[in-house]
């Protein structure tokens, strides 16, 4: 693991240094503990077992077991401080994660994307949870054991000592490669969980277009394709994993022996050397092979955790596209006219290094005063919804500006802009709750009298009187059982809810019939006369009231004027117009 990132995850302790001091004295005594034994074994038998002293064996014999147990005490309690550490690490990530997301703009969330945020929140930090679960636990033993045991081997068996020093060299050659092999599969095996997660996510999310394109047999081979790749990156650091063990295990074996060899020729041969110094000896080369093994193990746990702290610190470092000022303009959203103005505007989002690709606004100068209603038409990718995000700041411009009474956007508090405007995008994301949970989402300290005003102009009260809880029926994930329409006007009712200076409406009413679009609209104009409104449409009947429609083509106004101005003008409006007209497309796809 980097020093880099060991620093960072231990400032997460701050305020907790003396649990890890206690956990360090507890290691010390585990460890004096482990050494012992072999040192009194050896008493045992030179001064016990061969010269026939019962009382002395049994007292070195109960001196081995006082050692035993109090190891064994201290263990148990480093394991306890081992598991409050590592479900201590895993809480903080995952709530600094979580508490970054929220602050990150809709670019950054664009280049990250959700199915990889999950899995940097959830199975990154559960391998980072391991890690230091397995190194409290066990690798703060490896040194103190390594360093007892050449102390003590080096002043009992001199002779033996350089069995343990060639052991030590292959040892610790073979960590160091398996390290170099292992650090790099790690990472590469996290990209591709995070392609399976990709794949799953997407497919679970629209299983209902799946089935209904009858596409089941091309997602499944998809599917296979990822876990497939995910195999085969997964299956290097696996393997190198399972031939390390049992290579360590042969080392050791022979290392052990070796002892009883040379260890035997010696005591032989008179060079003062005792059986019990051989057999401790022996027992001390299985100590030494206990720190590698613990490094054998915990080391895959550390090099995959390295990896994901890199992931999780990704997210941790990223800095929001749009800051809050750092003059801010001090601005009363009750005193706000609603006067929106583009000045020169252009546009372009950023590719994965954060750099401008081609523009998708150009040039773009438009006026929307206080309580005007402004309805935008043109293609599919003509920069309709790209243009409406600039108002709230989902991104900043990246030529000239946006204003507010005036007030450059990017001057104004993110948390006063958000107050001001009120935002029903394309996607009616629900959450989890209550009808009246939804629509207060924003002002979860509204009145009930105020949410029913929102609720009647979105055309929500008809159908959730039907319901037997009514407005505490319950909303489940996604709102998934309510229909399109549904879904849609209780986003609208929610926008709504906020009573905004400035509204925007990003294709809001899609999935709702022209009948009922006709009512939302005819009772947010009643509500919010003096809110000046914006509404993203595919269908010309959606601004057909509009005081002004704008025409969008490669994002570039190539029009603007009322319905009749542009149909008596406009080329390409009435050919909108005709085609519309012409295929019915006036109903929408939702009676609900």
């Amino acid at each position: 693991m980097t020093v880099s990132n060991i620093r960072r995850l231990f400032r997460l302790y701050q305020g907790y240094g003396k649990w890890f001091l206690f956990s360090i004295l507890l290691n010390m005594i585990v460890a004096a503990g482990t050494l012992a034994i072999p040192a009194l074994s050896a008493d045992l038998i030179d001064n016990g077992i061969l010269i026939k002293d019962l009382p002395y064996s049994l007292h070195i014999g109960f001196l081995m077991l006082i050692a035993a147990v109090i190891a064994g005490i201290c263990q148990i309690g480093n394991a306890a401080i081992a598991v409050w550490a590592s479900e201590y690490s895993s809480h903080k990530l995952r709530k600094q994660s979580f508490e970054k997301i929220q602050s990150l703009s809709f670019g950054n969330i664009d280049r990250f994307r959700s199915s990889d945020l999950l899995v940097r929140l959830t199975t990154d930090v559960q391998n980072v949870k391991t890690a230091i679960q397995q190194s409290v636990m066990n690798l703060m033993q490896a040194p103190l054991l390594l360093i007892g045991t050449i102390i003590i081997m080096h002043s009992m068996a001199p002779g033996l000592m350089w069995i343990m020093i060639v052991l030590l060299i292959l040892l610790t050659v073979l960590l160091v490669v398996y390290f170099v092999i292992v650090e790099p599969a790690f990472s590469k095996k996290q990209a591709k969980i995070d392609e399976v997660n990709k794949a799953l996510r997407e497919t679970l999310t629209g299983i209902r277009v799946v089935k209904a394109f009858v596409r089941q047999k091309y997602e499944i081979d998809k599917f296979g394709d990822a876990t497939g790749d995910l195999r085969i990156a997964a299956l290097r650091p696996q393997h190198v994993m399972a031939y390390l063990m049992p290579t360590v295990f042969s080392i050791s074996i022979l290392g052990f022996a070796a002892v009883y060899y040379f260890g035997g020729v010696q005591v032989l041969a008179g060079t003062g050397l005792l059986i019990g110094d051989v057999t401790s000896s022996a027992q001390y080369i299985l100590i030494l092979m206990m720190p590698l093994l613990i490094i054998a193990i915990v080391l895959p746990f550390i090099t995959q955790a390295n990896a994901s702290l890199t992931r999780i610190y990704e997210v941790l470092d990223a800095t929001s596209e749009v800051q809050n000022p750092i003059l801010p303009v001090n601005i009363d959203p009750g005193v706000v006219k609603g006067r929106v103005v583009f000045e020169n505007v252009s546009f372009a989002y950023r590719n994965a290094n954060g750099d401008p690709e081609g523009e998708v606004l150009k040039d773009i100068n438009l006026i929307a005063e206080p309580g005007e209603t402004i309805g935008f038409l043109g293609a599919t990718g003509s920069g309709k919804s790209s243009l409406i995000a600039l108002i709230p700041r989902f991104y900043d411009v990246t030529k000239g500006r946006v204003t507010i009474d005036g007030i450059d956007v990017r001057s104004i508090p993110q948390n006063v802009l958000r107050m001001i405007v009120g935002v029903c995008l394309q996607e009616s994301v629900l959450f989890s709750g209550t009808i009246r949970e939804s629509i207060r989402f924003g002002r979860p300290d509204m009145i009930d009298d105020e949410m029913l005003i929102a609720s009647e102009a979105a055309d929500v009260d008809g159908f959730v009187r039907n319901i037997p809880e009514q407005y505490d029926g319950r909303v489940a994930r996604r709102g998934s059982n309510f229909s399109g329409g549904q879904r849609q006007r209780l986003a609208i009712a929610r926008a709504l809810a906020q009573k905004p200076k400035i509204l925007v409406l990003d294709d809001s009413t899609s999935a709702c019939d022209v009948a009922t679009e006709a009512r939302i609209q005819d009772a947010i104009t009643n509500m919010m006369s003096g809110t000046t409104k914006f509404i993203v449409a595919q269908r010309i009947s959606s601004v057909i009231t509009a005081d002004r429609i704008v025409l969008l083509e490669h994002g570039r106004i190539v029009a603007t004027g009322t319905h009749s101005e542009l149909l008596t003008a406009n080329g390409l409006y009435q050919e909108i117009y005709e085609s519309q007209l012409g295929r019915g497309l006036r109903a929408g796809s939702d009676t609900s």
